[in-house]
């Protein structure tokens, strides 16, 4: 019998999803060669090859296309019946749901999502709590003090995601910023800018972004305090990047301009491997209600 395991049909997936082995192994929170290595090895129990290196990324070879085809139905099966052990649906009376996110993602799910899963399931209390970073989420979520958190994708191995929408990333600048509409990313080279500190793990994406375009933005200003940049933006600080449906809510005291290429990233609820509560697969089939699916990105 061939030994495939769960992990190297996971690592398979995750490729596939985010395009490049350094990519994947960033969203499992694993290193590169350690992820590559788990693929050789599944290569060689199956005697194929699943990949070949096209441009900056990996393809699929047709042989590639199905068994990720098969590896995504094991993957639906495995979750299927770690639902079907997970606690009983059946709830006498009022529960509690602790989701927590940072303040930008706080506005969002509470004005979208939140108001029709509360009139539809009144007796689900959700409690909504936020913290400063995305490590700090992570810690709550590990820790108990979270059932379950609402972040940016990819998120940590050792969890299980539901996407909920994917949000347009764009430019926000002061009013008088001489810059095009859409704006190409070249012209960020130089420009001052509002980031996270350079030390921080959000500062190390924007780096990675920056780097990935070839350009060398200028720092006006760091901090993690997201809530403060809009208003550093109006003030003629610099500029910043932001989501494009709660960016429109101050067209009239800032600048707004989407990229060229566009840039997109994907929330989604997060929660720890194991058995869904019946709070948290009541929310989630909320969500799929309104077209989005349920991916494993781990």
């Amino acid at each position: 019998m061939r030994n495939v395991t769960l992990q190297q049909l996971r690592y398979l997936i995750a490729v596939v999803e985010h395009g490049s082995m350094t990519a994947a192994a960033q969203a499992l929170f694993v290193v590169q060669p350690a992820l590559s290595r788990s693929l050789q090895s599944l290569e060689r129990e199956l005697k194929v090859e699943l990949f070949v290196r096209s441009g900056r990324g990996m393809a699929l070879t047709p042989e590639g296309v199905r068994v990720a085809a098969l590896a995504r139905r094991v993957l639906d099966g495995v979750r299927a019946i770690e639902d079907s052990v997970g606690p009983a649906d059946a709830d006498t009376g009022r529960s509690a749901l602790r989701l927590a996110t940072t303040q930008t993602l706080a506005i969002d799910f509470m004005s979208g999502l939140l108001p029709g899963f509360r009139a539809k399931r009144p007796e689900i209390d959700v409690a909504v709590d936020c913290e400063p970073t995305r490590d700090a989420l992570f810690t709550a979520l590990r820790k108990g003090d979270a059932d379950l958190i609402l972040a940016d994708l990819p998120m940590p191995a050792d969890f299980r995601v539901h996407p909920l929408r994917r949000h347009e990333v764009v430019l926000v600048s002061p009013p008088d910023t001489p810059l095009p509409d859409p704006v190409p990313w070249r012209a960020l080279d130089g420009l001052p800018m509002i980031k996270p500190p350079a030390d921080s793990p959000r500062g190390r994406d924007f780096a990675m972004l920056f780097d990935f375009h070839g350009i060398r933005p200028r720092t006006a200003m760091e901090t993690d305090d997201r809530g403060a940049w809009l208003a550093c933006v109006a003030a003629g600080v610099g500029s910043a990047l932001w989501y494009a449906d709660l960016a429109q809510r101050f067209t009239g005291t800032i600048g707004v301009r989407s990229f060229s290429p566009p840039l997109t990233r994907t929330m989604g609820l997060a929660w720890l491997r194991k058995p869904m509560t019946p709070q948290i697969r009541a929310l989630c089939a909320y969500a799929r209600m309104h077209g989005v699916r349920e991916l494993d990105y781990a």
